[in-house]
């Protein structure tokens, strides 16, 4: 299943693992499909060690967007 074109309609939370890049607009995740995902926060505030590769759980909005509710490093 494609990511991009069939994102959840229940809106359920799901678990995305992949690279942290850094953009203008915030943090990006290229995941290991190589889709990349803009990152937005409940709480609209970025963790400052918010890097390198890491596991997100959070919900899909939109085509490219994941709202984050839980994440960690992963290893």
């Amino acid at each position: 299943m494609n990511k991009t074109m069939h994102p959840t309609n229940s809106r359920a939370a799901n678990i995305h693992v992949g690279i942290i890049e850094a953009s203008p607009r915030g943090p990006l995740l290229r995941d290991d499909e190589g889709v990349v995902w803009r990152l937005g926060f409940v709480d609209d505030q970025v963790p400052e060690d918010l890097e390198g590769r890491v596991s997100i759980r959070g919900k899909v909005l939109d085509l490219d967007r994941i709202e984050v509710e839980y994440w960690e490093c992963s290893r």
